[in-house]
C-alpha cells in the first residue's frame, strides 16, 4: 500500500543513511504490500525480538570498535542482515509487508550503533568508514556506491544528530520507513500544525463533477521525470548492479544483450538526450494547439552517488533551455524534483548555521530559468523556497509546490520537523485568497502526497485539502513513473471522495516501463479534468531502428476506457468500488497494464491477484498510517 516510505532516490545512510543505504528505486513488481488479518498483533509479538536484536547488535558493535575484531557472533548478525540484491531495486512500499520489521530492525540495529559511535566520541572519517564497511557487509550496495553516497550525506546527517541530542534511532527509522512496523511515538515530529480557515464546510458528500469532454477545453501537456543522464552510452553496461547503468564509466559487456539500448533501455537506466530531445519536440509537433505545459520535476539522472552542484546545474540547463526552445511561447510551469538537489533528497529546513547546506543555489538557479514563462511576483518564493503561485488565466491559478520537503528521505525533517508547516501554511493562504477571488486551482507537487511524503505532511495536505476541496479544481503529481492516480478520501468520513491527483508517468524508462506524457483536457469554467491521453513508445520496438524516431502512439483515454460518468472524485470512486469487486479483474488489470505504461519489462512479469489488489490499494491510500479505504477494498474484492 503506498504510505510506507519508498528508499527511491537515497540512502538510508549513515546513520541510517549510513545504512540502509541505499535499495534505491524503482521496481514495477507490485509485491504484496497486503497486511494479513493479526497484522498489528503479529508486529507487536514480534518488537520483543526487534528490541533484543537492536541491543544484541549494539552491544557487539561496541566489542568490535573496542577490540578492533569483528566476533563470530557480530559476523553472524551481519550475515543474518546481508539484504538480497534484488531488494536494492525495490522501493520499501514494494517489498513484501513480512519485510517491513526486518528492514525497520536492521536501520536501527546497526544505524542506532553508527548513532552511539559518534556520541562516543567518534570522529567524522571513523563514523564514514565504519558506516562503509557495514554498507558493504550488509549487501546494501557495491563499495563504490556506499563510499559516494556517505561522502556526500554525513556531513548533513552528524550535524543532525551533533544539534539534536534527543534523536533516537528509533525516531529516525521511524521517519524513513512510516511502516506499521516501526512506530514513531516522538511528539516533536507529530506536535505541528496548520492554521485552518474556520469557515469551511463539514464533508457530508462526496465531490461531484458534471463536466464532460467538450471542444473547447483547455489542452493541458504533463512532461515529468525525464531523468536525463549526459553519460548514457548506447551499448554500454544496462546490468551493472548500481542505481544508475547503461553509463561511459560502466564498459562495454560481453553479452550484447546486455548493453544499453539507442532510445533508453526498461533497466536501471536513465534517458539519453536524443530521447529527451524527441519527447519534447513530439510533444510540440503533435499538440501545437496547448494551452499549458506542466514539467512537474526530476531532471537529473539515479547517478546519486555522484552529483554535484556543477553537474546539476549542467543538465537543468540544458532541459529548461530545451523547454525554453521548444515552447518560447506556451506557458511552461516547472517544479522541482527530489533529484534535483544536491545531494540527492536533501532540501534545507529549519534555522541551519552553515551555508554550505544551503538549497538556494538551486532556488536562485530555477528563478532565472523559469522566469521566462512567469510573472515577476513568483520570484520571492521560488527564491525562498522552490515553490510558487501564477494566474493562469482569469478564474485559473496553478500553485506550484516544492514538496520536497516532506520527502521520509529530505534528512532535514530530523533536524527540525515543525519547519514543514511553513510552506504548507502558505498554500492555505493561498487558497484562501483564491477562493475569496472565485478562482480554481491546479496544484503541481513533484512527490504524490499518498506515498513519499512524511506522514505528519500528509495529515496537514489532507486538512488543507478537505477544508478548499471546492477550489483545488485538480493536482498533478511525478515521482513514481507510473501512469497512475490518486483519490483523497475525507478523513473523518472515508466513504466520501474529495480529490483527485492524476500522475504523468515519466519521460524515462527507468525501471521497467515505457516513456510516455500525459494530455489532459479541461473544462475552461470549471477547470476540471474531463478526459486524459497518455502517449507512449515501445522501447523494445524502437530500440530495434535506431535510426528511426521512435513510433509514438496514443495508448489510451482514460474516459472512454473506464467508461466514467465524469473523472470527478465521486466518478472516479465509482470506478475504483466497481474495481475492487470479483467482476472487475479484468478492468483491473487493464489499469495496471497502463500504469506501466505496456512495457514489455513488466508485462513479462505479470500481476497475480494480490499484485492487482495492491495496486487497488495504492489509488486509495492517503496517509502512511490510514489503511481503511483499503481494508474496505480487501473485503469485497474477494468475496
Amino acid at each position: 500500500m503506498r504510505g510506507v516510505a519508498t528508499l527511491r532516490a537515497g540512502t538510508v545512510a549513515v546513520l541510517c543513511v549510513v545504512l540502509l543505504v541505499v535499495m534505491l528505486q524503482a521496481s514495477t513488481t507490485g509485491a504484496d504490500r497486503l497486511r494479513p488479518k493479526g497484522y498489528t498483533q503479529t508486529v507487536e509479538r514480534l518488537q520483543k525480538y526487534y528490541d533484543e536484536f537492536e541491543a544484541e547488535v549494539s552491544r557487539e558493535f561496541r566489542r568490535w570498535k573496542q577490540d578492533g575484531v569483528m566476533s563470530p557472533h557480530f559476523q553472524r548478525l551481519v550475515t543474518a542482515s546481508r539484504i538480497g540484491v534484488d531488494e536494492r531495486a525495490k522501493e520499501i512500499r514494494e517489498l513484501p509487508t513480512a519485510r517491513e520489521g526486518p528492514m525497520c530492525t536492521i536501520c536501527r540495529g546497526f544505524g542506532g550503533s553508527l548513532l552511539e559511535f559518534r556520541r562516543e566520541g567518534a570522529s567524522r572519517d571513523e563514523v564514514a568508514n565504519t558506516a562503509a564497511e557495514l554498507c558493504e557487509m550488509l549487501n546494501l550496495q557495491e563499495a563504490s556506491i556506499c563510499q559516494g553516497l556517505i561522502e556526500l550525506n554525513i556531513d548533513t546527517i552528524l550535524y543532525i544528530v551533533d544539534n539534536r541530542p534527543d534523536l533516537t534511532s528509533a525516531s529516525l527509522c521511524a521517519v524513513v520507513f512510516q511502516s506499521g512496523a516501526c512506530v514513531l511515538n516522538d511528539p516533536v515530529f507529530s506536535g505541528w500544525q496548520v492554521d485552518i480557515d474556520p469557515n469551511g464546510t463539514p464533508v457530508t458528500a462526496s465531490k461531484t463533477g458534471t463536466a464532460q469532454r467538450g471542444p473547447n477545453d483547455l489542452k493541458i501537456v504533463q512532461i515529468t521525470d525525464m531523468h536525463f543522464d549526459p553519460n548514457y552510452r548506447t551499448g554500454y553496461n544496462a546490468e551493472c548492479g548500481a542505481p544508475a547503468c547503461c553509463r561511459e564509466s560502466q564498459g562495454i559487456p560481453d553479452d550484447p544483450a546486455a548493453g544499453a539500448g539507442h532510445w533508453g533501455d526498461y533497466r536501471a537506466c536513465d534517458t539519453p538526450w536524443n530521447a529527451v530531445e524527441d519527447l519534447i519536440d513530439r510533444v510540440a509537433q503533435d499538440h501545437p494547439d496547448a494551452d499549458y505545459v506542466y514539467h512537474t520535476g526530476d531532471i537529473i539522472d539515479h547517478g546519486i552517488w555522484e552529483t554535484s552542484v556543477g553537474y546539476n546545474v549542467r543538465s537543468i540547463n540544458r532541459v529548461i533551455t530545451k523547454l525554453r526552445d521548444t515552447f518560447p511561447e506556451t506557458p511552461v510551469y516547472n517544479i522541482l524534483g527530489n533529484h534535483e538537489a544536491h545531494p540527492t533528497n536533501v532540501y534545507a529546513l529549519g534555522e541551519i548555521e552553515r551555508p554550505d547546506f544551503s538549497t538556494n543555489w538551486l532556488y536562485h538557479l530555477s528563478a532565472d530559468l523559469w522566469s521566462h514563462w512567469l510573472p515577476r511576483a513568483t520570484q520571492q518564493t521560488i527564491r525562498l523556497g522552490g515553490y510558487y503561485t501564477a494566474l493562469v488565466r482569469p478564474g485559473l491559478r496553478v500553485v506550484a509546490l516544492n514538496n520536497n520537503d516532506c520527502y521520509t528521505f529530505n534528512w532535514w525533517i530530523l533536524f527540525q520537523p515543525d519547519a514543514l508547516a511553513g510552506q504548507l501554511q502558505w498554500l492555505h493562504d493561498v487558497l484562501l485568497q483564491a477562493e475569496r477571488a472565485g478562482e480554481k486551482v491546479h496544484i503541481l507537487a513533484h512527490l504524490p502526497i499518498s506515498s513519499d511524503c512524511f506522514s505528519v505532511w500528509q495529515r496537514e495536505y489532507r486538512r488543507v485539502l478537505e477544508r478548499f476541496r471546492d477550489t483545488i479544481s485538480a493536482q498533478f503529481h511525478g515521482h513514481t513513473h507510473k501512469d497512475e492516480f490518486n483519490v483523497f478520501y475525507a478523513s473523518e468520513r472515508p466513504e466520501f471522495a474529495v480529490g483527485v491527483a492524476w500522475n504523468g508517468g515519466s519521460g524515462t524508462a527507468h525501471t521497467d516501463v515505457n516513456p510516455n506524457y500525459v494530455v489532459y483536457y479541461v473544462n475552461p469554467e470549471t477547470y476540471e479534468v474531463t478526459d486524459f491521453e497518455s502517449f507512449a513508445y515501445n522501447l523494445t520496438s524502437a530500440n530495434l531502428m535506431p535510426d528511426e524516431r521512435p513510433d509514438w502512439f496514443r495508448m489510451y483515454s482514460f474516459q472512454e476506457e473506464f467508461g466514467l460518468s465524469d473523472l470527478s472524485p465521486a466518478g472516479v470512486d465509482e470506478m475504483i468500488q466497481r474495481l475492487g469487486t470479483p467482476g472487475g479483474r479484468d478492468e483491473l488489470r487493464r489499469y495496471w497494464e497502463y500504469k506501466v505504461k505496456l512495457a514489455d519489462a513488466s508485462l513479462a512479469t505479470d500481476c497475480t491477484d494480490s499484485c492487482l489488489l495492491n495496486h487497488l490499494c495504492e489509488i486509495v491510500t492517503n496517509q502512511a498510517d490510514d489503511v481503511r479505504k483499503c481494508e474496505e477494498l480487501t473485503e469485497s474484492f474477494f468475496d
